[in-house]
């Protein structure tokens, strides 16, 4: 029979293992889910914000948009948004696994996070979206901007031009990323509470299973 050193030892390694599984799972949930669904197409053209935009100022400048090149053009910026932003999970599941602390020897160790744990990777994860935006407006509609008209006055375009490329690159980041931070608030929350009630729960088997008493 495992002595109860032994039996110990393998209880911290599950302990261990548990709070590695909060992780990964919170953090696809925060990647896959959470932010993904404020860059993917929205399931209804009325939710569509970017093409609601556009439309709202060919509208107001009385210009007719070639609406499929619209669409492709929108769609691929959505698709090589989600690229980058889905990169950002293994960035985040390897900096937290980082921040697992424990002296397997000292069987009443356990793993806390804190607040501050979160700083410096919120702000990576901020800077990459940030940029990426940046890069997929810049490389997906801002380039192909002249596949959207036909014939129109040179004046009218570039006035089109400049008040879409300020709506990216103002409000519509500025909202977007505000909306990003929410969810990871929300995320980082819900890893300190989920690896508090493991380390609870593992603390309370340590301290009260006839498992680890009863020799």
């Amino acid at each position: 029979m495992d002595s109860i050193e032994e039996l110990k030892k393998q209880h911290v390694e599950g302990y261990k293992n548990a709070i590695i599984e909060i992780i990964k799972n919170n953090t696809r949930v925060l990647v896959e889910e959470d932010i993904l669904s404020l860059v993917k197409k929205p399931p209804l053209d009325s939710m569509d914000q970017i093409k609601i935009k556009f439309l709202d100022l060919a509208k107001k400048n009385k210009i007719v948009l070639i609406t499929n090149n619209l669409d492709e053009m929108i769609d691929q910026y959505r698709i090589n948004l989600e690229k980058k932003v889905l990169c950002l999970k293994d960035y985040r599941i390897e900096q937290l696994l980082k921040k697992i602390n424990i002296d397997t020897s000292k069987f009443d160790d356990t793993i806390k996070f804190c607040k501050k744990d979160f700083t410096m990777i919120d702000k990576y994860i901020n800077s990459i979206i940030k940029d990426s935006i940046s890069e997929c407006f810049k490389s997906d509609i801002e380039s192909k901007f002249d596949l959207l008209f036909g014939d129109i006055d040179e004046s009218i375009k570039n006035k089109f031009i400049k008040e879409i490329t300020k709506y990216f690159k103002t409000s519509y980041k500025k909202q977007l990323l505000e909306n990003i931070d929410i969810k990871v608030l929300v995320k980082n929350t819900t890893l300190m509470n989920g690896v508090n009630e493991q380390s609870d729960r593992y603390l309370f088997t340590i301290n009260n299973s006839r498992l680890f008493t009863d020799y």
